[in-house]
């Protein structure tokens, strides 16, 4: 007991089975180390008891924080992604008409052209995910050499499942056009 008192930059670390005994045991150290340091009652503490509590708080504050500030960058990066398949379809329906009103003059019905141009939508966001998870496997895997990360296969296939997603619901308007064209009116452009 002696030895704490002639160094007074020492560290102890004590853990609690039970985050329910957080508080008591506390107490129960500060009591210990009052003791041990012959403070009377009524002079004030010199040292201190750290909580990794507060660090931790203070970690999930920061770490919403940036999950938060993620979601909003993720949620306008697929947006205009979205836009920008929109586009593409909405140039690859012009161009095809002549095919469309030909399809559908020989018989296609609107769900098989809908269809047709979802698939297409979906195929191109899906191809592009990949190549999102192929860059981002490389990038985590140098990454976790200074920080904790990794790349699991669920959340691989929930962004694939999101990029599938957004293609299908960006190219649903452009094939709903192409799914409504007149056959007649198709075949007549040029």
């Amino acid at each position: 007991m002696s030895d704490l008192t002639r160094w007074p930059n020492i560290s102890i670390t004590v853990k609690v089975r039970d985050l329910k005994q957080i508080d008591d045991t506390i107490d129960e150290l500060r009591g210990i180390m009052r003791r041990i340091r012959r403070l009377p009652p009524e002079a004030p503490d010199d040292f201190a008891v750290n909580q990794q509590e507060a660090f931790i708080k203070t970690f999930r504050k920061l770490s919403s924080t940036i999950a938060g500030v993620g979601f909003f960058i993720t949620s306008l990066s697929l947006f205009v992604g979205g836009i920008g398949i929109m586009n593409i379809m909405f140039v690859s329906v012009a161009e095809r008409t002549r095919e469309i009103g030909l399809c559908k003059a020989v018989g296609a019905k609107r769900r098989t052209i809908l269809v047709q141009f979802l698939i297409e939508s979906g195929l191109i966001c899906l191809m592009a995910g990949m190549v999102g998870v192929f860059l981002a496997y490389p990038l985590s895997q140098l990454l976790a050499r200074l920080l904790p990360t990794s790349l699991s296969l669920p959340m691989v296939g929930i962004s694939l499942g999101v990029s599938l997603f957004t293609g299908v619901l960006s190219g649903f308007f452009p094939a709903y056009r192409a799914a409504l064209m007149n056959p007649v009116d198709a075949l007549r452009n040029e």
